[in-house]
């Protein structure tokens, strides 16, 4: 990858996980609930981890609502791009599912 869009990348990562930081969210709360896949892999959540997910959503919603923004420190406890969801499991699966209808 060039230095241009490796510069391009961080400057647009950076960017975004300050934004969902804002609200406490992590970048996989945000992905299209419709995908196959996301669907597979939500479906798959603890239910302490279906509901921290959901308490996220809900607190970033009232947040937005407030025009309002977690508190600096809250932010900076935060790791937006930890991931919690099984989004490799969940496309491998769909992808062994597609291979079989062939």
């Amino acid at each position: 990858m060039s230095s241009i869009m490796r510069f391009c990348a961080k400057w647009y990562q950076d960017a975004t996980a300050k934004e969902l930081r804002k609200y406490g969210l992590k970048y996989q709360d945000i992905l299209n609930e419709w995908h196959p896949d996301v669907q597979t892999a939500i479906a798959r959540l603890s239910p302490e981890e279906l509901s921290n997910r959901n308490k996220r959503i809900k607190r970033a919603i009232d947040l937005s609502l407030k025009h309002s923004e977690l508190s600096k420190e809250a932010q900076e406890s935060y790791d937006p791009y930890h991931e919690y969801l099984p989004m490799e499991r969940a496309a491998k699966e769909r992808v062994e599912r597609m291979s079989y209808k062939h």
